[in-house]
């Protein structure tokens, strides 16, 4: 049985600036989306027929998300709304191993996001905010020379989503680090090794129609 589209808010919500894995465990392990789960998948792979390889797991794939947008549809709409239209719900469909399938958020980028979070206002400390929300999320412990620690989240503000990919690294002469932002507009080429400073300005001037 679907959850009204606040309850999954509610489960949604406190882990998307925090972490996109803890947001599809909490969905996937809900009561209701595992009866779903397991239903569908049976369903699937029973409507495959002779059906096998790529073309059968696509084909299963197709009918699950069309199931789901009927079953779970406040689920849809509660992720919808929890990332201001820029991410919906996504399924990673395991056809011989169904317990392992999961659902969980999409943004429909060619990189993997970590974190999401909303511009609160078009102004620099929103802006700050937003940039030290992602770069919260870094991996732990100290870079390696040459491997920097990276971590790359998706914010949001009235509708625009603009990728932010925090990098940490290790200082030449291997005494403490230093972060550069790279920018990841959608349609356009990245913006890499900006400066705290300069990526607060490309925030403001790629989320707000007038930077302040």
């Amino acid at each position: 049985m679907d959850l009204t589209t606040d309850e999954w808010k509610t489960r949604i919500d406190p882990h998307l600036d925090s972490s996109l894995q803890a947001v599809s465990d909490a969905i996937t392990q809900t009561e209701a989306v595992q009866t779903w789960l397991h239903r569908a998948s049976m369903e699937a792979a029973e409507g495959l027929g002779q059906m096998s390889g790529m073309q059968g797991e696509m084909q299963g794939y197709m009918n699950m998300m069309a199931d789901l947008e009927d079953s779970l549809p406040n689920l849809l709409a509660a992720v919808e709304e929890a990332t201001d239209g820029c991410g919906h719900v996504d399924l990673h469909w395991r056809p011989l191993q169904p317990n392992f399938s999961r659902l969980y958020v999409s943004f429909d980028r060619d990189f993997s996001v970590k974190v999401f979070c909303r511009l609160s206002e078009c102004s620099r400390d929103a802006a700050e905010a937003a940039l030290t929300t992602v770069a919260n999320a870094l991996p732990k412990g100290d870079p390696f020379p040459n491997r920097p620690n990276t971590v790359t989240g998706l914010v949001a503000h009235d509708g625009r989503g603009l990728g932010l990919r925090v990098s940490e690294h290790l200082r030449e002469e291997g005494s403490g680090t230093t972060r550069s932002v790279t920018l990841l507009p959608r349609n356009e080429s990245p913006r890499e090794q900006l400066a705290w400073t300069e990526a607060v300005r490309g925030v403001l001037r790629d989320l707000c129609s007038e930077a302040p």
